[in-house]
């Protein structure tokens, strides 16, 4: 396949039931340069056979299969470094994903005009049995590094996870993708981890424009979530200094603000992981049904 300016890369095992109205939503985006793989993990159902037609029929579709089965992690590390190495820009996407037909040209658009940007992210529209929901990031996190040098802690690193699935520059965002999803040892709120560099660092845009859509209820908390007390600290605590040291790549920062961006964002894990550790505790000693 030759070199696209885009590629966009779907990690799948077993995905048969949704993946043809993500990979449809693909191929009817308006933005012409770009070129599509899906990456099967091995998958046991007809996801492989799904893809192999899918290929057919559209040439900017190719499939690639895992000689062996890979954690998800794995499986996602696997399609940035790809990305990384056969594209100018490249953006992950789930096999139950969808977003607006002019996604990948707002967020192309975005990057080309911001050279120093790495990270172009979306609107995120979140889905769920429960109705809804509109994502907009806080205004406060735009020139974090500036508020932190002036001494003034923003409010929060307020988000939406979702923003791991923008579009990337190749050069100089994929080293900090893989880099954060690589060293944070924690399959729950990995994505949330990685997008904090981009945001503390200034070096993501968000495209009102494009939406991202994505569906709740794989029931991912409930299947990587923390159980224990300490398992709960544990990853609060690797978050919030994981967090922190983006502090090294950022202009001097006054001691007091320090502090206080350290306890900020230990208030932030909390909201980031679920986590809520006074809650835990009470409950383990009966005090709290």
């Amino acid at each position: 396949m030759s070199k696209p300016k885009v590629l966009v890369l779907f990690p799948i095992f077993n995905g048969e039931k949704t993946m043809r109205d993500s990979l449809d939503c693909i191929a009817g985006q308006d933005y012409a340069d770009f070129r599509a793989v899906i990456v099967d993990n091995r998958s046991t159902d007809g996801t492989a056979e799904i893809a192999r037609a899918y290929c057919q029929k559209d040439p900017r579709f190719e499939v690639l299969t895992q000689e062996r089965h890979l954690s998800a992690v794995e499986n996602f590390i696997f399609c940035m470094e790809y990305g990384q190495a056969h594209s100018d820009y490249f953006c992950l996407r789930a096999c139950d994903d969808l977003s607006s037909q002019n996604y990948l040209t707002q967020l192309v658009d975005a990057l080309e005009q911001n050279p120093d940007k790495l990270l172009a992210a979306p609107t995120v529209r979140r889905i769920s049995a429960d109705g809804e929901r509109v994502l907009h990031p806080d205004p406060a996190v735009f020139g974090y590094p500036q508020s932190l040098a002036a001494g003034t802690v923003p409010r929060g690193l307020t988000y939406p996870a979702e923003w791991c699935y923008g579009l990337v520059r190749a050069k100089g965002g994929a080293e900090i993708l893989i880099r954060r999803w690589r060293e944070y040892p924690h399959a729950w709120c990995v994505a949330s981890y990685v997008v904090a560099e981009f945001v503390m660092r200034d070096l993501a845009i968000w495209v009102e424009d494009a939406e991202f859509v994505f569906m709740m209820g794989s029931g991912s908390f409930e299947k990587y979530g923390a159980k224990t007390f300490f398992d709960k600290f544990r990853q609060r605590l690797n978050y919030t200094l994981g967090c922190y040291r983006v502090t090294a790549k950022l202009p001097p920062i006054p001691l007091r603000t320090r502090i206080n961006l350290f306890r900020r964002l230990w208030r932030d894990s909390r909201a980031k992981t679920r986590y809520d550790l006074e809650d835990h505790a009470l409950r383990a000693i009966g005090l709290r049904k």
